[in-house]
């Protein structure tokens, strides 16, 4: 009997114990969340939620943000709602829901515009402190531009990105990461690029990133560079009917943030489509002379920033850093 009572009193201690850690760590949540409404919104983004709500007692802990609203520099995004799922015993893993819409609004400029969508989920997954995998799934996605009227410029049936850990090129012993990325939109309808029941894929891979991301802030990019970090455009292709492009290469960083590299150019329709958009004497030198078949293809070369279609610049792109 007295062992019965004495397990009884360890199970109770337990449960107590468990509870009492539960619900310090809601508490630890909630006020990290209030605190990110304490931010500046220009050098730190500044969150903002109607009502905080942590649920999810015992296995798991379920933050919820009723109208969610974040804020940076000139930039506002703001949602219905925002969901982070993530359970007690796995915190290398959690998946985040988004309520329809997502409104983006920029001070400076005056653009405003909005995003519906049927279903929005995201999830990230740590192997250690490295990226494992994070996804982006987006179904039905309709972008109205709101500043006037809604005006649609762009919708899709499916929309998905992945950053996914190539553990076969992880460096231990430099604690350097390779990362791939793949993303796919499905039967996409842009008005204004007259494109029509369109897919576009993306695949590309990242080498020499920093092995724990809790290292990631501004000068993620210099460090990436001093690693020797190099960006490889595996394949960018779009398809619509008869109209398709396909661009590949490599990019890279030199020591003051400029980027270098080369990008092929390969299409079938676009120039005709971006006629109006891409004034005639930049036509040929971006995208290439016309071929028998009716396709252009060009090389660009890059070098310290400055992009060149043979040995005449088109282009520059800012450092970044």
């Amino acid at each position: 009997m007295k062992r019965i009572i004495a397990l009884t009193v360890v199970i109770v201690v337990l449960i107590v114990g468990y509870t009492g850690a539960w619900f310090w760590g809601a508490g630890l949540i909630t006020g990290y969340v209030k605190d990110l409404a304490s931010e500046d919104g220009v050098t730190e983004p500044k969150v903002t939620c109607g009502n905080v709500y942590v649920g999810g007692f015992p296995f798991g802990y379920d933050v919820v943000c009723d109208k969610l609203a974040s804020t940076l520099g000139d930039f506002t995004v703001s949602a219905g709602g925002l969901q982070a799922s993530m359970q007690v015993y796995d915190w290398s893993h959690a998946i985040v829901f988004a309520k329809s819409p997502v409104s983006v609004a920029d001070a400076f400029t005056g653009s405003q515009s909005r995003v519906d969508f049927d279903s929005l989920q995201a999830s990230a997954r740590l192997t250690g402190w490295r990226i494992g995998r994070v996804s982006l799934v987006v179904e039905k996605p309709v972008w109205n531009d709101t500043v006037l009227e809604d005006r649609l410029i762009a919708k899709a049936d499916h929309l998905e990105a992945h950053l996914v850990d190539l553990a076969n090129k992880y460096d231990a012993k430099a604690h350097l990461a390779t990362v791939g990325q793949y993303a796919e939109i499905d039967n996409l309808n842009a008005p204004g690029f007259q494109i029509n029941a369109g897919k576009t894929v993306f695949q590309g891979e990242a080498t020499n990133l920093p092995d724990d991301v809790r290292t990631y802030d501004a000068t993620l990019p210099k460090r990436w560079q001093q690693a020797g970090g190099q960006f490889q455009l595996v394949d960018f292709t779009g398809t619509d009917g008869d109209t398709h492009f396909d661009v590949t290469g490599n990019l890279n960083l030199d020591d003051q943030g400029r980027v270098g590299g080369q990008l092929k150019l390969n299409s079938k329709g676009v120039v005709e489509r971006l006629r109006d958009m891409i004034p005639p004497q930049m036509q040929g030198l971006v995208l290439g002379a016309q071929a028998a078949d009716g396709s252009y293809s060009q090389t660009l070369n890059i070098a310290a920033g400055v992009v060149f279609a043979g040995v005449v610049p088109t282009g520059v792109i800012p450092p970044l850093y």
